[in-house]
């Protein structure tokens, strides 16, 4: 795999540096045919020689062939983004590996990756795409995403910011296909490396270097357990232009900026420490993922604010930036902006968002946090893809349990599921379940759970926070109704002390089912 990882070095470094911005594309056709004319998608790369043949004659040596010309054996169809002819010519002209088509074709190690990488696990039409990753994963287990442009009538996907759709939604027999004129790249970076790779970046990443920061932003991490598990954080960074507005030109021009009072910039408690720190969010956050207004925690000791609505604005009125005049109408900038078309890019860790100012440390107000089980990433990267997924005690994260074998994860599509996001968490019998929720800001919270309360076969339960019993015991039995089952109890309030995480813990009193929705906290 190091040979692998060597020679998609060139182009994935390129992919980053230059953002295409200006580009053509035809405008987006709905392929649909009916169902005599449907055939799979390997025969319909095979029937356009003329266009499709090099990615033809890679599937069949990458061993995809057979899966290509049938169902998805997940029940979820496949999605393909099919490059031309033309954009593995233009491939071959950028990257130094290959001389020709032939040499590319018989290097069967990158190929099995690279096409593979060009296949998604589900079916997904144009009208299901995000602004960020697509919600289920290729079949090399990586993420891709979707940014959008508009060309006066016509929407302009673009798949890792790199790859036009010059031809949507064509329907198969056992998927959709989408024609892409730009091959796409296997993310094999860390978010450091990235960075270290572009010059645009030089003084974040000297922060990162200068702080030890960089040692901890591997592809993987040790988790409390001891287990060894995937590094996934979110970064939002400052270009080297963006420090230049600020008169900032060099790691010791950042030093002076942030005043440490020491020259211990590895101390946590160092203020070099804590502003780098304060880049790098806990979790994966594509922007589509950032929603109402809520604090998201960083590697510092505040979290960063982001108010999600027609704009996202980080921070809101922690400086003012900037006016904008139209007309007799004045509007103050008093927030930082991702910069959209530099935002959501990929690497092994998570994704990488240009910011539009320099983002000092700043304090918050609370905000109301509701725990959906996100903080564990068996379920976060499945939270999308209806199934229901059952899991036994192994690498998780941020739920254990005791008592028995097995708990499950359901995504349900029903309408007539009134769980938040359709989701939840089931466990059966007499158990134990504990949760590890993430940072909180200190202050006093009110504390509610929401799950599912109108069966007899439910249990009766209590709850803990830290250890610390919250509230009397919760008879699941009652509270719900037939039209919907769920209800929230109010556990009452509990005050926080510290920035840390917390530890949920739920133990059954009367065995039964336990079908949980959320934990909620709101600042009183």
């Amino acid at each position: 795999m190091n040979e692998v990882k060597a020679k998609i070095v060139g182009l994935c470094i390129f992919s980053f540096l230059v953002l295409c911005l200006s580009y053509s594309c035809k405008k987006e056709v709905n392929n649909f045919r009916t169902e005599e004319q449907f055939v799979s998608i390997a025969k319909y790369i095979s029937s356009d020689t003329t266009k499709f043949n090099i990615f033809f004659k890679m599937i069949k040596e990458g061993k995809l062939l057979d899966a290509l010309s049938s169902y998805n054996p997940n029940g979820k169809s496949y999605t393909l983004f099919l490059p031309t002819d033309s954009a593995f010519y233009a491939y071959i002209k950028q990257n130094n590996n290959y001389s020709n088509i032939t040499q590319l074709l018989t290097d069967n190690d990158f190929i099995n990756v690279l096409v593979r990488y060009h296949v998604v696990n589900s079916e997904f039409r144009t009208n299901d795409f995000p602004f960020g990753a697509l919600p289920d994963t290729t079949l090399s287990g990586d993420k891709l995403t979707i940014g959008f442009s508009n060309d006066l009538d016509t929407t302009i996907y673009k798949v890792n910011n790199v790859a036009p759709i010059i031809n949507a939604n064509i329907e198969a027999s056992n998927g959709y296909i989408h024609i892409i004129s730009k091959v796409l790249e296997p993310i094999v970076f860390s978010s450091y490396d990235l960075m270290k790779f572009n010059p645009d970046y030089s003084i974040i990443t000297k922060a990162l270097d200068t702080t030890g920061l960089k040692d901890k932003m591997g592809f993987y991490t040790t988790n409390d357990n001891g287990n060894i598990i995937k590094n996934i954080y979110t970064m939002l960074v400052e270009p080297d232009s963006i420090y230049h507005k600020s008169g900032i030109y060099s790691i010791e021009d950042l030093i002076s900026h942030v005043k440490p009072i020491n020259g211990n910039y590895s101390s946590e408690d160092n203020s070099l420490y804590q502003f780098t720190a304060y880049h790098i969010l806990d979790g994966s956050y594509f922007l589509d993922n950032f929603e109402n207004s809520v604090n998201y925690n960083t590697w510092a000791s505040l979290p960063v604010r982001v108010d999600a609505s027609f704009i996202i604005k980080i921070n809101q009125g922690v400086a003012n930036f900037g006016t904008i005049i139209s007309g007799e109408d004045t509007s103050i900038i008093n927030y930082i902006e991702p910069n959209y078309n530099e935002s959501n890019i990929l690497s092994k860790n998570g994704p990488i968002h240009i910011i539009s100012e320099v983002m000092n440390l700043y304090k918050p107000a609370r905000s109301e946090r509701i725990y959906e089980f996100y903080e564990e990433p068996l379920i976060y990267n499945v939270k999308n893809v209806v199934n229901t997924y059952q899991f036994t005690m192994n690498k998780f994260t941020a739920l254990t349990w005791q008592g028995v074998n097995e708990i499950k994860y359901i995504k349900s599509s029903s309408n007539a599921e009134m769980s938040t996001n359709k989701d939840y968490i089931q466990i059966n019998g007499d158990f134990s379940i504990s949760y590890n929720i993430s940072k909180l800001l200190p202050g006093r919270y009110s504390v509610k759970l929401m799950a599912n309360a109108f069966s007899q076969q439910n249990a009766i339960i209590q709850i803990f926070i830290d250890d610390h019993r919250v509230g009397g015991n919760v008879n699941l039995t009652s509270g719900g109704s037939s039209k919907n089952p769920y209800y929230e109890f109010v556990l009452g309030e509990y005050e926080f002390s510290t920035y840390t995480t917390h530890i949920i813990r739920i133990q059954s009193l009367i065995p039964g089912n336990f079908i949980w929705d959320y934990i909620k906290f709101t600042p009183v």
